[in-house]
């Protein structure tokens, strides 16, 4: 072909690109422009900023989600009516006092918690457990344990299948309900507070996670995520050392520290840098407890 055919076709493929990338910017944009509106319209109420037991706030937020998704219906309210609890939370104020709570997502595990336990009961530290569904007799002993060794137990998923969990609000709380009954029957005691798996708000959740913040919090529910990780979520060759340095390198001025760590399959190292941060947090003046009704929570901002 001819140089001056090869540049019409060449024209040809840059005009398709562009129209192209025109179609597509368009399309992005009316989707941005929707989430967007769902994020910050003023009606959108800030449970972080609100409190927990606002039900002002809450009516707003409940009416703001049926005027986005007037087709839809909420009938997912009437579900599992004894996921119910009569929130005694109150929060007190923070203070300058040094406070740092351990928390531990996605055990229990036969081979980490028992070490991890067995550590806290050494340095006479009590943490909060974030707890996954396992039905082993190993394991189930261990949410029996947990309480009864004076720790906290919160939940945090069933299956922690992130896309079967977020496909809706009627699914998160399938999950949620087949991992409290499940806690409840072995412990005799009905969890309070939760983790969302993946934090409060995340890639899965987005288009629900006001929904299902809204409806957790009108059942009475309490969610806490962190301001720390210890970093052992990101890689599984993480060494004990680079945990302790992720907990301990940036914290000195921080007065109230909930430290994301994991008790869940392949987290020995975890286990091992156990000694080493509680060591280095407690030569950095903070006292460890594990989150209760009086503490008020961290929660993402959205």
């Amino acid at each position: 072909m001819s140089v001056k055919t090869w540049k019409k076709i060449i024209s040809i493929f840059v005009i398709i690109l562009i129209l192209s990338l025109a179609i597509l910017t368009l399309f992005l944009g009316i989707g941005y422009f929707r989430y967007e509106k769902l994020l910050n319209a003023p009606t959108t109420v800030d449970l972080t900023t609100y409190g927990y037991t606002d039900s002002e706030s809450l009516s707003k937020l409940f009416k703001y989600l049926k005027e986005v998704d007037a087709d839809e219906t909420i009938s997912y309210q009437s579900k599992y009516e004894h996921l119910n609890i009569d929130n005694d939370f109150n929060f007190t104020a923070d203070t300058d006092e040094k406070v740092c709570y351990l928390t531990f997502d996605d055990g229990p595990n036969k081979d980490v918690t028992p070490e991890i336990l067995d550590i806290l009961d050494r340095y006479n530290v009590k943490a909060t457990f974030f707890v996954i569904y396992r039905d082993n007799e190993e394991e189930k002993k261990l949410y029996k344990r947990i309480i009864n060794e004076g720790h906290t137990i919160g939940i945090h998923s069933a299956s922690h299948n992130y896309t079967k969990i977020y496909a809706s609000v009627d699914a998160y709380l399938d999950d949620f309900c087949k991992i409290s009954d499940h806690v409840e029957a072995l412990t005799g005691s009905k969890p309070e507070i939760f983790r969302f798996p993946g934090g409060s708000v995340n890639s899965y959740n987005k288009a629900i996670y006001q929904r299902i913040i809204a409806e957790m919090t009108r059942r009475g529910y309490v969610y806490y995520d962190w301001n720390y990780s210890s970093g052992d979520a990101e890689s599984a060759n993480i060494s004990p050392s680079e945990i302790t340095d992720n907990v301990l390198k940036y914290n000195l001025d921080s007065s109230k520290m909930i430290v994301l760590c994991h008790d869940g399959p392949g987290h020995q190292n975890t286990a091992k840098a156990l000694p080493d941060v509680i060591e280095g947090l407690l030569a950095q003046g903070y006292t460890l407890k594990a989150l209760d009704n009086t503490v008020s929570p961290i929660c993402f901002g959205y």
